[in-house]
């Protein structure tokens, strides 16, 4: 990638990052309790090796705010910071960062710094820049505490010393940092810390000349050595590396965690790929190599990274480049360390440590999480007293969080998204669900964590509504299943076949039933309990519901709800009462709203009228049927039809509403022989209805004793005998199935046809006996009603038993009479049967 063009650039780029890394390293090692000359070894051999074996193009190691203080934090206590054993163990301290970056680098480790969240690094940062402000105290007000102080004691002092502070130190430390805040401000070309540093010392060097070194108090830091970084070695002894393994590792996590935030956070601008380990790698060598050149442990600086793109750096030389700099500055500069004061020192390292206080990021997660900003308190808090214990205290609030999220994955209702051909599932919010299958969508994962709380809001569903047996789960979002997890579901498909439902799963993804099947749990659950993508999963499971609480369900949230069958594979019944407003349509009415109770059903209720003009006479129609309806707790739909011919307006308004039972009242027996039998208008609309007929007279009344079937042992007697099968079912009424034959060489015929009748009767329920009897069939029907005392007389209107016979059984007999339409829906019933199984 090295061209002139880029090496061009990065020579400027370079330039430009060695005048920034002068005072920021004299500050950095300040912080560090090492000598200032430090800071600026820190920031020669790391950067060359880092950025020649790391992966980042624009990356800078070096000295950083964070690593300085946590050397401090963690060494101060064990040797008087400055010494030559304070600087034995900081060097031992820096080769065993390297070792371990490296190590994790080699070893493919690279995801351990995601378990630092970006919470704790904000929070770690903003204790971290307390601390920094706290240490600095002393040189800011020239009183006396001892280095090394805690922070609440240096508060303390603070305030115990007020009246000690000294005016002339104080000053030329709020000069440099009121001229750090204006150059920063308006004069951006320059950068801000050269500029603070030297208005600092010009001002203190004048107080000097003016009034005394003795009589200001103020003190400089002293010369800077003008040589090269010196060889060093560390002290590998035993002792040596007790005190040093633990903030290593400490120092390490959090070294890496700012190398690969800040090479990520840059390459999101430059487009660049970052190779998480190869940046380890690069680290640990730069921290290694840094350990025998007098420098202290480092890593990605933002500062210097971001002043590094911006400057124009388009490879990895612009860091060495930038290192050549700074030995040829150090050479020339060093010997005017010595007039720069400490206390102007502490001037910067305020402003330094208020840049690195991110409000922004911490107002954001203040206003948007309380379990964040917890984290984000007790992580600041932690690092104000041990910053070791602070960090590691972030890290597990933060994991515990995670751990406590994900053990409550988001079990969501959904139902079908109501799109035509869709096949996902959408929110429920308030829209009906099945009363008998509950579907579900889980957010998340199925472990030993969350394998509890799954298995409570599975059991919880039945335990609200006992109906909801079965439950499919939209597994599209379940991303893992564990042993825990896989058990749960086997138990919980265990204990839903005991309910009589199952437990089904749509869109889980292979790896997670790749594991299932392994593991055996597909058997516990169900082969057929899974179903891919594009399935059409609630066609599937539909016939697998209760069919007797789909009779009577009004929510129909599935598409094979509106269809004409149930799960049984029976029809689902749609009734509708024509009334013409007489006397005569009051048996009918009532015998129209119990059945549509007793189905759970909408009674549609049409009546016709000449014109629109009798729109009164229709609505008085209605009105008397609503009424009625309500008060019996059924729901009615009225239907008015215009026209002269009432049979067609009839029996277009049963086609036009999908009708199943037509219930309509003829008047009693009057005129003609037909007329007599059952009435012209009734006789025609029994002849051209699409479907079944219930004829009342004036004396029917509801069935309760008897529902009396008619059969002539053909196939279309079948369907008679469907319907009879679901009437009597839902009203508990007993059947009697009868059949006429003509001579005794038929009864062993009919006989078998009536067994096999019954049989499937008595496995739906109904009590049911069989009579056979020679004789005409309308004669054998009519007294063996009468015989039976039967309230209801189900015939099929097909060849044998259609036309006249039909006629003249509903003329001669007074209970209702529900006339069977025959027609070619067996294949229907079939598939019913075949999708059930």
């Amino acid at each position: 990638m090295v061209t002139r063009r880029t090496a061009r650039e990065d020579l400027l780029a370079g330039f430009t990052g060695a005048l920034i890394v002068l005072p920021q390293g004299v500050a950095f090692a300040t912080i560090a309790g090492l000598p200032p000359q430090y800071g600026l070894y820190a920031a020669m051999m790391p950067a060359v090796v880092g950025a020649l074996f790391g992966s980042s193009w624009h990356l800078v190691s070096g000295p950083t705010t964070a690593i300085s203080i946590a050397v401090f934090a963690a060494l101060s206590h064990q040797a008087e910071p400055g010494s030559a054993h304070y600087i034995s163990l900081v060097l031992t301290l820096t080769f065993l960062v390297g070792v371990f970056q490296l190590v994790l680098g080699l070893a493919r480790m690279g995801a351990l710094v995601n378990f630092i969240s970006h919470t704790v690094v904000i929070g770690f940062t903003a204790g971290a820049a307390i601390l920094i402000a706290a240490s600095q105290v002393r040189n800011f007000f020239g009183i006396d505490i001892p280095r090394g102080t805690p922070f609440y004691e240096i508060v303390h002092q603070l305030v115990v010393q007020a009246g000690e502070i000294n005016p002339w130190v104080a000053g030329v430390g709020a000069v440099t940092l009121a001229s750090g805040i204006l150059a920063r401000r308006y004069v951006k070309k320059v950068p801000y810390m050269i500029a603070a540093m030297i208005v600092g010392s010009v001002v203190a060097e004048g107080l000097n000349l003016w009034l005394g070194e003795d009589a200001t108090g103020i003190r400089t830091v002293g010369a800077l050595p003008a040589t090269l970084p010196p060889l060093s070695v560390p002290d590998f002894s035993l002792d040596t590396l007790r005190h040093t393994v633990g903030p290593a590792l400490v120092i390490t996590m959090l070294a890496l965690t700012e190398a690969v935030s800040i090479s990520r956070a840059i390459a999101v601008r430059s487009e660049q790929r970052i190779d998480g380990n190869q940046e380890f790698i690069g680290q640990g060598l730069s921290n290694i190599v840094g350990a025998f050149f007098s420098a202290y442990a480092s890593s990605g600086s933002f500062n210097r990274s971001g002043v590094n793109y911006e400057a124009g750096a388009r490879t990895p030389l612009a860091s060495v480049f930038a290192s050549i700099f700074l030995v040829l500055v150090l050479l020339l500069v060093a010997p005017l360390a010595a007039y720069l004061p400490t206390a102007a020192m502490a001037g910067i390292l305020f402003l330094v440590a208020w840049g690195l206080i991110d409000f922004h990021h911490i107002g954001r997660i203040w206003h948007t999480s309380m379990a964040e900003s917890a984290i984000l308190a007790a992580t600041l808090i932690g690092t104000l007293f041990n910053l070791e214990a602070g960090i590691f205290l972030g890290v597990f609030l933060s994991l515990v969080m995670f751990l406590y999220r994900t053990s409550r994955p988001e079990i969501v209702p959904v139902v079908p998204a109501p799109e035509e051909g869709a096949y996902h599932f959408v929110r429920a919010r308030g829209r009906p669900e099945c009363p008998q299958l509950r579907i579900v969508r889980i957010n998340g994962a199925v472990y030993f964590g969350a394998a509890n709380y799954v298995q409570q809001a599975l059991q919880q569903i039945d335990e609200d509504n006992p109906q909801q047996k079965s439950v499919l789960i939209a597994a599209a979002s379940l991303n893992t299943i564990d042993i825990a997890g896989a058990e749960v579901l086997a138990q919980e498909a265990r204990r839903r076949r005991r309910l009589g439902g199952g437990l089904y799963f749509y869109r889980l993804n292979r790896p997670a039933y790749e594991f299932l099947r392994q593991g055996d749990y597909v058997k516990d659950i169900g082969e057929g309990a899974f179903f891919p993508v594009m399935t059409d999963v609630t066609k599937a499971l539909y016939w697998t519901l209760d069919p007797d609480v789909c009779r009577t369900c009004k929510t129909r949230i599935f598409k094979e709800c509106s269809s004409g069958l149930l799960p049984d594979g029976f029809r689902r019944q749609r009734l509708m009462f024509a009334t013409d407003g007489s006397e005569f349509s009051h048996a009918p009415q009532e015998i129209a709203i119990a059945l549509a109770s007793a189905f759970g059903v909408t009674l549609d209720v049409m009546t016709s009228v000449h014109a629109p003009e009798d729109g009164e006479m229709a609505r008085a129609r209605m009105a008397v049927a609503a009424r009625a309806a309500l008060a019996a707790g059924v729901d009615a739909e009225e239907i008015v039809r215009h026209g002269k011919q009432p049979v067609q307006e009839v029996v277009a308004a049963a086609a036009a509403a999908d009708t199943n039972i037509l219930v309509i009242g003829r008047r009693p027996a009057r005129g003609d022989f037909k007329e007599r039998l059952v009435g012209d208008i009734a006789a025609r609309i029994v002849a051209q209805a699409p479907c079944h007929v219930l004829v009342a007279g004036w004396q029917s009344k509801m069935w309760q004793n008897r529902i009396l079937v008619a059969s002539d042992a053909s196939p279309d007697s079948d369907r008679v005998a469907e319907i009879a099968t679901q009437i009597a079912r839902i009203t508990g009424t007993p059947v009697t199935l009868v059949v006429a034959v003509a001579s005794g060489r038929n009864r062993e015929k009919a006989e078998e046809d009536l067994a096999q009748k019954a049989g499937r009767m008595r496995v739906e329920g109904v009590e049911c006996d069989t009579l056979v009897a020679e004789g005409a069939p309308e004669q054998v029907i009519v007294a063996i009603a009468r015989d039976r005392g039967a309230d209801l007389v189900v015939i099929g209107r097909h060849h044998r038993l259609g036309g006249g016979i039909a006629d003249r059984i509903i003329g001669s007999i007074g209970c209702a009479v529900l006339v069977v339409h025959s027609g070619t829906e067996a294949p229907d019933i079939d598939n019913a049967v075949a999708n059930q199984a």
